[in-house]
């Protein structure tokens, strides 16, 4: 997929510093955010000229949108992977398939969000941030249910084919918020991360599930 502001890299050597730009672009941004992202500080963390920067990017906004493309590209590799893994394994009870489809999404999250939250905010006032990142945000939402959705016949939600993606859309909604803002932004009651995480998984199991096949989350998605 072409990615705006992006020239491609024709030769081995030309990918391999595209790369080095990428991955200290990833750094700048997830230490200081957008005004972080300095391509003067971008190129001397990847010991490379600014010329040499601005030789494979159009600008600051072409940098953006390269890390934003490869970060979710990652994501969407991971959870396909992840999510067919879950997928082969048939004996695996609806409570624990919820457990471990949440704690993969959370995951993810952990993993890509110091980089995942300015680029969300960013995403506000640019079409095709916001497009690129709802393109994955479906992809999630599509993995999850359809995998939910094969033990249909153990969940007591009147409508699974609603609730499912409801479920997903509460604990997607709220990890993205932490995200985004950070963990305790907006609490009023400090609940410790690890302690919000299986609570998500939990709520997501009482909604799903009938009494006395919610088992513990904790484990889950590592």
């Amino acid at each position: 997929m072409t990615t705006p502001g992006r020239r491609p890299a024709q030769q081995k050597r030309s990918r391999d510093t595209e790369r080095k730009i990428l991955a200290a672009a990833r750094q700048a941004l997830a230490e200081g955010g957008w005004e972080g992202l300095a391509v003067a500080r971008v190129a001397a963390k990847a010991g490379v000229s600014v010329g040499s920067v601005y030789d494979r990017f159009t600008d600051k906004d072409g940098l953006v949108h390269a890390i934003q493309h490869d970060m979710l590209d990652e994501v969407d590799a991971a959870l396909r992977a992840a999510f067919a893994e879950l997928g082969a394994r048939p004996g695996t009870p609806a409570g624990q398939l919820i457990a471990d489809a949440a704690g993969t999404l959370v995951l993810q999250a952990v993993r890509h969000g110091p980089v995942m939250g300015p680029l969300i905010l960013r995403a506000t006032a640019d079409a095709s941030l916001r497009e690129r990142g709802n393109a994955t945000s479906a992809l999630a939402e599509e993995l999850f249910t359809t995998l939910i959705l094969t033990r249909a016949d153990q969940l007591t939600c009147i409508r699974p084919d609603v609730a499912v993606p409801m479920a997903f859309r509460a604990l997607f909604s709220t990890v993205m918020w932490q995200v985004i803002f950070g963990p305790g932004a907006g609490q009023h009651y400090l609940i410790p991360e690890d302690t919000q995480r299986q609570e998500l998984i939990t709520l997501c199991q009482n909604y799903l599930l009938p009494v006395g096949n919610r088992p513990e989350a904790e484990g889950s998605g590592s």
